[in-house]
C-alpha cells in the first residue's frame, strides 16, 4: 500500500467526519450540532471539500470514486457513533 492511498483514505474519512454534523444540524436543529456548523460559510466549505474530493477521485477512475464515497460514509458513521457516547 503506497502513501497516496493511505492519505486518500485519511482525507476521505476526515471529510466524512466533518459532513456528519451538517446532517445533524439539518435534522435536529442548531442545539444538536457544534457551533461551527451554524456558519453558512463553514457549511459551504465542507460541501465544496466533499464534492471536490469526489471529483478529484473520479479523475483516477470509477473505482476511486466508489472508494471516495465509501470513505466519506465511513467518516460519517464514525462521527455519528462518537457523538452518541
Amino acid at each position: 500500500m503506497d502513501l497516496f492511498n493511505v492519505a486518500h483514505v485519511i482525507i476521505g474519512v476526515l471529510i466524512g467526519m466533518a459532513v456528519e454534523p451538517m446532517g445533524r444540524f439539518a435534522l435536529q436543529g442548531p442545539d444538536a450540532a457544534p457551533h461551527w456548523v451554524l456558519s453558512k460559510i463553514s457549511r459551504a466549505v465542507v460541501a465544496v471539500l466533499m464534492w471536490g474530493f469526489v471529483i478529484f477521485s473520479a479523475t483516477f477512475g470509477f473505482e476511486y470514486t466508489l472508494y471516495a464515497v465509501l470513505e466519506i460514509a465511513i467518516g460519517v458513521f464514525i462521527s455519528y457513533y462518537l457523538v452518541r457516547k
